[in-house]
């Protein structure tokens, strides 16, 4: 019996002994199912309780003796479906309660929030929760682009690009790179204008909107999220120095 499949839908290590247990033994008393199932004495009634209460476990009194038996296997798959329609339920419900606590997230307006993302999640978390807050009427700012990291990334990015692009939202980049793959999937792109100017600095760098994402992708790939207005302006007029010397020569 593979005991990792029970553990899984919901029983514990303990649970899983005692009903194994009972399921070999039949209708019998706590003392054989401690011996058996080398549970503890002062768990035994605590264990059976839960499996009784989950419908895996019944009892009998004979001659004022309790006697357990377990569930039949069939009973697993039953308390299986109940927990998904459980889940289900409470999915529901929260899916309703949702509007509610978005509308409080929005009413806490931070003037400044910094936040670090790690790895290919936490990067992909970043960048889809800044592209949320745009609209046609604002611009990304990115300079310091690569095309020499983890091809996931560059697909991630491609990604983001065609949801921009849905959104009618412009871009402005400068590639540190040219002539590659990922370099040319940017020039076929709708709404983006692209530029190259190489060595002007070691991560890749993004304005956008009010946020200022900071990227590095190394052997621990990150993201530090900026979200101050100050902050976006200053990199916007560092972006706007650097955009009027770059090249649009891109043989």
């Amino acid at each position: 019996m593979d005991e990792q499949l029970l553990e899984e839908i919901g029983l514990t290590k303990g649970e899983i002994k005692v009903y194994l247990t009972l399921l070999k033994l039949g209708g019998t008393t706590t003392g054989k199912v401690i011996k058996e199932a080398q549970i503890s004495s002062g768990k035994i009634y605590e264990i059976l309780e839960k499996l009784i209460k989950k419908g895996l476990a019944s009892y009998i009194i004979k001659e004022k003796t309790k006697y357990f038996s377990a569930a039949s296997p069939n009973r697993i798959l039953d308390y299986l479906h109940e927990k998904e329609k459980d889940l289900k339920a409470k999915e529901e419900k929260l899916t309703k309660e949702l509007p509610s606590l978005l509308s409080i997230e929005k009413a806490r307006k931070k003037e400044y929030e910094t936040n670090l993302f790690k790895g290919f999640k936490g990067i992909q978390t970043a960048i889809f929760e800044a592209l949320e807050d745009l609209t046609e009427k604002d611009e990304v700012l990115a300079m310091g682009i690569i095309s020499h990291k983890k091809e996931q990334y560059n697909l991630l990015w491609q990604r983001w690009h065609k949801e921009r692009i849905n959104k009618k939202i412009i871009c402005k980049a400068i590639f540190s790179d040219r002539n590659t793959d990922y370099f040319k999937a940017f020039k076929k792109m709708r709404f983006t204008e692209l530029k190259v100017l190489t060595g002007i600095t070691p991560s890749a760098i993004d304005i956008i909107g009010k946020r200022v994402l900071i990227f590095t992708y190394g052997e621990e790939p990150s993201c530090l999220s900026i979200k101050n207005n100050e902050i976006a302006q200053s990199f916007t007029s560092f972006f706007e120095t650097l955009w009027k010397i770059a090249k649009l020569n891109f043989a």
